[in-house]
């Protein structure tokens, strides 16, 4: 069995970090891209919010214990769906750092603090709520001309499939539109 030092760990960390900042967009990753009626139908709630803060912690999923973000998200708004119950939600996306150790998930919503965003949540069976396609359920909002315009997630990774993906439909929609699409999708 392979066993890998603490110290090996962390400079394989540094030097993975070390070649992200220093790199330009890598697109290694791959995702099959959704479509706008696959986001709209896993989707429980389509919002607009403001993240407020955000916290790090362990939690175990699939049997393997992960760092896991958990972000206080308050309701602003919604579109397309039903809207939450709670005036805030819990937002959980994999990867972020505690103390000195960080993980990294590639494709994973980024919800910036402050920064308003619309976003498609699912809940599991417990209630936990999760942006639903990790990056490609999350929409950081522009105000462009008097109108909020959806802008592509920043850790959005290189979508197979993009014809028919929601983020070819949703990125540079106004608001408005978006509510539209989400609407006529939900209906289908």
């Amino acid at each position: 069995m392979f066993v890998m030092s603490r110290r090996a760990a962390l400079a394989s960390l540094g030097l993975g970090i070390g070649a992200a900042l220093l790199s330009k967009r890598a697109s290694a990753t791959l995702v099959r891209g959704m479509s706008l009626a696959e986001l709209v139908g896993r989707s429980q709630h389509a919002v607009i919010g403001t993240p407020l803060a955000a916290r790090c912690l362990y939690a175990t999923i699939g049997g393997r214990r992960m760092l896991v973000t958990e972000t206080q998200l308050r309701v602003d708004g919604t579109f397309g769906l039903v809207a939450p119950h709670e005036a805030e939600l819990l937002v959980r996306t994999l990867g972020g750092q505690l103390g000195n150790v960080g993980e990294l998930v590639h494709g994973q919503a980024q919800l910036e603090k402050g920064r308003l965003c619309a976003a498609f949540f699912e809940r599991t069976p417990e209630g936990e709520c999760w942006v639903t396609g990790m990056a490609q359920g999350h929409y950081p909002l522009d105000s462009v001309d008097s109108a909020w315009v959806l802008r592509q997630s920043p850790q959005l990774p290189t979508i197979r499939d993009w014809e028919q993906s929601a983020v070819k439909h949703l990125v540079g929609a106004r608001l408005s539109e978006a509510e539209r699409l989400v609407a006529e999708a939900s209906h289908r």
